[in-house]
């Protein structure tokens, strides 16, 4: 059962009261939750850009992190203390594990690495207090990269030789923070007032354009997968929500129309591409690139089934791969380092026992998070972007790459952080 209790020290004087080290009698905060914040809005906005600023952003976060240490840690404590945190942490400690029956350790060592990602968690959750700075320096982020993505599509700007149309790190990740942040506006658009709903259809309408010029299809089943879910669990949970889904409805609508008008021939060439694989695959004839992942998936399974309650270990898919033929002759699948699925990668590498931790940690959030919704229905959008990642997850390998697991580590932080505010239920 997820812990859902509510914690003394969340009220502004325990929030005070349960700080730091002392001086003279009172706690102390070297740095301050000021600069805290500012240094994760910071982070977030150098994630998307490339690879070395996003470097520079969460380094600098997790060093004003470190410097508040005696101040943060009784927060961490709890925190850690939560049930569907112990799980997150179980599954962890079973892929480190695995890296000792591995046939690739120095490759698992490196997968390893990128799970440091989930150290946003960590680093956000003191500032519940700060939610809607935190939310809002998310949207920014995104602003900055489809500011990129203008400069490549309008003014033919290129990074390493290539446009920057669809950002400057990897396009599986510009599809996913702009299909989470067209989102996210589109559920501002109809929960606050008129100034918001002017606000809103803009940039929903810059995000849809920055999501198709990334062109990338695992976020587009995300996002259709999220319309319809999120809105379903936002009805249940939330009185009124039917007029304001039919709103939100219409809006994007709206905005996809406004889109096919300026970019028509790339949309229709994306609809028309989407149509022919689906029709094909209804025939029994598998498209090209359906075909290529459902060969990969075959090929990782039949390595899986060698050793299925514990995998072949992490970092090892590549070699336990390397002598299985699945009779694809289109294009070398042994060319790549991932199965192109995150649940297929994981129980492949740690097997029934990983994927089965992972699954279970995965519930346990979504628990946790819907009652977060009950008591916050402004959590929705991260709640959406959560919904995105995990779905979208299925279509690609998110767990072995810190650029497409930061993203959703950071939703997953908005849609379940504690939130203190007078007009909402703190949860923790």
């Amino acid at each position: 059962m997820t812990d859902l209790s509510i914690h003394p020290w969340e009220s502004d004087l325990d929030w005070r009261n349960a700080q730091g080290t002392t001086r003279g009698g009172r706690w102390c905060d070297i740095v301050g939750e000021p600069a805290h914040l500012v240094a994760a809005i910071f982070a977030m906005i150098m994630e998307p850009i490339s690879t070395a600023t996003a470097s520079i952003g969460f380094t600098t976060l997790c060093v004003v992190a470190a410097m508040r240490l005696p101040v943060l840690w009784p927060i961490w404590r709890r925190m850690f203390g939560q049930t569907w945190i112990k799980l997150l942490l179980l599954w962890i400690v079973w892929t480190a594990i695995s890296i000792a029956w591995s046939p690739d350790k120095q490759i698992g060592v490196d997968r390893l690495s990128h799970i440091k990602f989930f150290a946003w968690l960590p680093l956000l959750w003191p500032l519940h207090r700060y939610w809607k700075w935190l939310f809002g320096g998310f949207l920014f982020s995104t602003m900055v990269l489809q500011g990129i993505q203008i400069s490549g599509e309008f003014f033919g700007a290129t990074y390493k030789g290539a446009s920057v149309a669809s950002g400057m790190r990897h396009p599986t990740m510009a599809g996913m923070w702009n299909a989470i942040a067209l989102s996210c506006w589109l559920f501002l658009s109809v929960s606050a007032g008129w100034r918001v709903l002017l606000l809103s259809i803009p940039m929903a309408t810059l995000s849809a354009f920055g999501f198709f010029w990334a062109g990338q299809r695992a976020a587009l089943v995300g996002i259709l997968i999220e319309i319809a879910l999120a809105n379903i669990i936002l009805g249940i949970v939330a009185k009124g929500w039917i007029r304001k889904a039919i709103t939100r409805g219409a809006i994007g609508i709206l905005i996809l129309g406004v889109v096919y008008f300026v970019a028509g021939a790339r949309m229709t060439a994306k609809i028309e591409q989407v149509s022919k694989e689906t029709t094909q695959s209804l025939r029994g004839d598998a498209p090209e690139m359906v075909e290529t992942r459902i060969a990969m998936w075959k090929m990782s399974m039949i390595a899986w089934e060698k050793s299925p309650l514990f995998g072949v270990g992490l970092g090892g898919y590549r070699k336990a791969t390397a002598e299985i033929d699945v009779g694809y002759k289109r294009e070398n699948i042994h060319s790549y380092d991932t199965s192109h699925s995150t649940y297929i990668m994981i129980l492949t590498e740690s097997g029934i026992v990983g994927l089965g931790l992972f699954l279970v940690w995965g519930f346990a959030f979504f628990v946790r998070a819907i009652v977060c919704l009950r008591a916050d229905p402004a959590r929705i959008g991260a709640f959406g972007g959560t919904i995105i990642w995990f779905s979208a997850g299925a279509f690609d390998s998110f767990n072995t790459r810190g650029v497409f697991l930061t993203v959703g580590v950071i939703m997953v932080a908005l849609a379940v952080m504690p939130r203190t505010t007078r007009s909402t239920t703190s949860l923790t």
